[in-house]
């Protein structure tokens, strides 16, 4: 029996494939509460301490677009296997960076092996488990995967106060070779035969095909709208919460752990809410709400760590009750193209991402008015290319 189709191999499989997919996203929510030592140590602004994590966004982007089809093509094992050595090589790079420029370029060969084990992990799940049960295990995969960035920017925080951010880089090289290592003993292969025939086509023409798929094209940018929010906060928030309300970089991963639990929950309720009603739209709706909710307290003149972390718990919730919806839909989209449909939505998820957090650094110093003014316009945008979504799904 194939160890994967056991439960027992069930369980394993998802808890191996949940923390690969983990390491990209601890790599950049354990370093965000460090930004402003970053910044402090190189002598730089905080638009370009931003860039740490924007360079990253920007890598897992790209990585995403190449790791797509070569997972298609060579297997989901080792390209998983790869990237992993990938990750290893780039935290380890980006703890040694002498000057600004030098971690900016390894966090974007962190980023392209994280890009490997989150596309690999997505698609595993739907070659292990097919059609009708990857939505409620894609939820599960991002409950398991959303407690490591729950606690990482505690963890990271509390490091970057006692050894520097640079431990927080060391840290995360251990964190890659242990996972590394779990993959060689746990995954086997799960995409042979999956593809046969399909290399004749152009990788070009399955982007068309897709390009001319409305509910693939509409549900991609409710993932990048909602997801731009989002990272633009964890981009402005350690900056407020340490040089505007006197935080510590721990006491400011602990604010953040908020947010993260919010969309832990968000997760869980995936399934029930499915069962009633759309969670795309329910999600969308809850972070334009916590977008709406957030500029009406700057508008008013409301400050402090709850003013500004409260209204963003409702973008967590909605981001995990909607994302895995959203990405189940997307790698579903068009028969056959399962791995290269989810690589390009999470590269112009990334692409977005990181343009956004890039544009709003430029608005430094920030405040909570204009972090709000940008968190309505993208969750707006997000909710509603949701519903457009789900109107082009039923007319399909």
């Amino acid at each position: 029996m194939n160890p994967t189709t056991s439960p027992k191999g069930h369980r394993t499989t998802i808890l191996t494939l949940a923390a690969i997919a983990a390491m990209g996203s601890m790599a950049i929510h354990m370093l965000v509460p460090a930004l402003p030592l970053i910044a402090a140590d190189f002598a730089i602004g905080e638009a370009r301490a931003q860039q740490v994590v924007s360079a990253y966004l920007a890598g897992l982007a790209g990585g995403q677009l190449v790791a797509g089809p070569l997972v298609d093509r060579l297997g989901r094992r080792p390209v998983m296997l790869a990237g992993l050595a990938l990750y290893i090589l780039g935290a380890a790079a980006s703890a040694l960076a002498a000057l600004p420029e030098w971690l900016l370029l390894a966090r974007l060969l962190q980023a392209a092996g994280g890009a490997c084990g989150v596309v690999t992990a997505r698609v595993m799940v739907g070659d292990v488990f097919g059609p009708a049960r990857a939505a409620g295990v894609q939820a599960t995969l991002m409950t398991i995967v959303l407690i490591s960035p729950a606690i990482a920017p505690v963890i990271g925080g509390t490091i970057a106060d006692l050894a520097g951010w640079r431990a927080v880089f060391g840290l995360l090289t251990i964190a890659g070779m242990v996972a590394l290592i779990a993959a060689w003993q746990r995954l086997p292969e799960t995409g042979a035969g999956k593809r046969r025939g399909k290399e004749a086509r152009s990788l070009l023409g399955d982007y068309a095909q897709l390009a001319r798929n409305r509910a693939f094209v509409l549900t991609t940018i409710t993932l990048s709208a909602a997801s731009s929010g989002l990272y633009m906060f964890l981009g402005a928030a350690p900056f407020l919460l340490v040089h505007r309300y006197g935080l510590s970089s721990g006491e400011a991963g602990l604010a953040l752990l908020v947010i993260a639990a919010a969309s832990i929950a968000g997760t869980r309720l995936v399934v029930p809410v499915e069962r009633r009603f759309s969670a795309l739209i329910l999600g969308t709706a809850s972070s334009a709400t916590g977008g709406l909710i957030a500029l009406l307290l700057a508008l008013a003149g409301v400050e402090g760590v709850v003013p500004l972390i409260a209204p963003i718990t409702l973008l967590g919730f909605g981001a995990g009750l909607a994302g895995p919806v959203a990405f189940n839909a997307v790698a579903f989209a068009e028969p056959g193209l399962a791995a290269t449909a989810t690589s390009l939505a999470g590269a112009l998820q990334m692409v977005a991402s990181g343009s956004a957090m890039t544009l709003l650094g430029l608005l430094a110093p920030l405040d909570p008015l204009r972090v709000a003014c940008a968190l309505m316009a993208s969750t707006g945008i997000a909710l509603a290319c949701a519903v457009g979504a789900i109107a082009a799904k039923r007319l399909n």
